[in-house]
């Protein structure tokens, strides 16, 4: 499961199941189908994005120090490139 979270108040912008993560580099580049609606906070605070992906035995923390959120409007996708990257055991 993925959460996008406010990282001020950890508001919950947005949860799914369906999400792809794939390592580019030094950078993360996180993938999900997400409608016009549910994007809208998330663009409006994409420097303020804590993403957690939460799994049976462990929690990853992304985050982004430059806001990198592209939402495509005609494919109902929202990818977000992460520089951070934090796991926690559960």
């Amino acid at each position: 499961m993925l959460l996008i979270r406010h990282s001020i108040g950890s508001r919950l912008f947005y949860q799914t199941d369906e999400y792809e993560i794939h390592p580019e580099h030094d950078k993360w580049v996180i993938f999900m189908k997400v409608s016009d609606e549910d994007s809208k906070d998330i663009i409006k605070f994409k420097e303020e994005l804590n993403l957690f992906d939460v799994e049976k035995n462990q929690k990853t923390w992304y985050y982004t120090s430059d806001g990198n959120v592209e939402f495509n409007k005609e494919k109902s996708t929202i990818t977000i490139i992460v520089d951070h990257k934090t796991v926690y055991p559960v």
